[in-house]
């Protein structure tokens, strides 16, 4: 269905074989390309206590 809905909106699309079918390494892969990876000298705990501190609210009270 949904390759026909791509042909008709003149969208160039091909089928893939189902997840079933690809390995688990290719899985790996795919998923890596797609979401990309993050490297750094800090933990997590740093890296969110840095996004948390450079937040700015106008004059609000939020609780995060």
């Amino acid at each position: 269905m949904l390759l026909n809905l791509a042909q008709r909106l003149g969208v160039k699309a091909t089928a893939t074989p189902p997840a079933a079918t690809i390995s688990e390494e290719e899985r790996r892969r795919r998923f890596l390309a797609l979401a990309g990876s993050w490297q750094s000298d800090e933990s997590g705990d740093e890296i969110n206590k840095m996004l948390m501190e450079s937040r700015h609210f106008r004059d609000r009270d939020v609780a995060l």
